[in-house]
């Protein structure tokens, strides 16, 4: 009884969520009119496998796919990741504020940050 008990504990306590460290973006305007503006996402995680069985298949936040990065690209299981991302022209159609769609093992996931933090926005000169 005792190591079914712990099986399920085991099973049940396994969160994926909990791999997504931070979530934050900022938005910039340049001090030209020609510089634009945009807005800059961050995100920390922790690798939930190597970079053969895990990656970041979709980002997408403020009705917008984002383009984004992952450093570094080679990682093992419990390395530290920083995603950068930026908008995309695609449109997403949604509610949800932000949702990050993953693949781990072959099987696609996705999670929406608990907190997604609003830095102050930057002023290029």
């Amino acid at each position: 009884m005792k190591k079914h008990l712990f099986f399920f504990l085991t099973l049940f306590s396994c969160n994926t969520q909990d791999f997504l460290i931070s979530s934050t973006y900022q938005q910039w305007i340049g001090g030209r009119p020609e510089t634009g503006s945009g807005t800059n996402y961050r995100f920390k995680m922790i690798a939930l496998d190597s970079h053969n069985n895990f990656h970041i298949e979709k980002i997408k936040a403020h009705q917008r796919v984002l383009n984004h990065s992952i450093e570094p690209q080679i990682f093992q299981k419990g390395d530290t990741l920083k995603v950068f991302a930026y908008k995309s022209k695609e449109v997403w159609n949604s509610d949800t504020i932000c949702k990050i769609q993953y693949i781990l093992n072959k099987k696609t996931f996705s999670i929406e940050p608990k907190e997604f933090i609003k830095l102050e926005k930057l002023y290029y000169p």
